[in-house]
């Protein structure tokens, strides 16, 4: 079954929130991940922090990009303007003929291809959480070792 159909396929929240956890902390990440199916959760989740009834001029796309490559895509090596073209490519993303307005993209192929849930989640906590959680884990094991 291919990305985006309805069934077995669709990404739950639980994948969605522990994959793109595993993909924000990779360190050295160049660009987008190959495999497509990582791909979209990271273009989702760049998605999930713009506003779906806004459209947005560049120059605030910008700072929404920027926002993300900061508190989420931190480690991952690419810039707001590969990512812009990349959500547009995905169709996450609309733009304007002259380029000087965006809005989010909503289909039925990319809707069906996410469970609902995911709509709610809080990209960058759920990204600090998650890094605490790992830190406190690495602490704990840690603290075994030396005992």
């Amino acid at each position: 079954m291919k990305f985006g159909t309805k069934g077995s396929d669709a990404i739950t929240a639980d994948e969605f929130k522990k994959r793109l956890f595993e993909l924000c902390s990779l360190s050295g990440l160049s660009g987008l991940p190959r495999k497509s199916r990582d791909r979209h959760i990271l273009l989702k989740s760049v998605a999930l922090l713009l506003d779906k009834t806004q459209e947005y001029s560049e120059g605030e796309i910008n700072q929404v990009l920027q926002a993300w490559l900061t508190d989420v895509g931190r480690s991952i090596e690419i810039d707001h303007v590969e990512l812009r073209r990349r959500l547009i490519d995905h169709e996450y993303l609309g733009r304007s003929k002259d380029g000087s307005r965006y809005w989010v993209a909503v289909w039925s192929r990319l809707q069906m291809a996410f469970e609902r849930e995911i709509e709610e989640v809080d990209v960058p906590l759920l990204i600090k959480q998650s890094s605490q959680a790992s830190l406190e884990k690495k602490k704990r094991y840690l603290s075994l070792q030396e005992n």
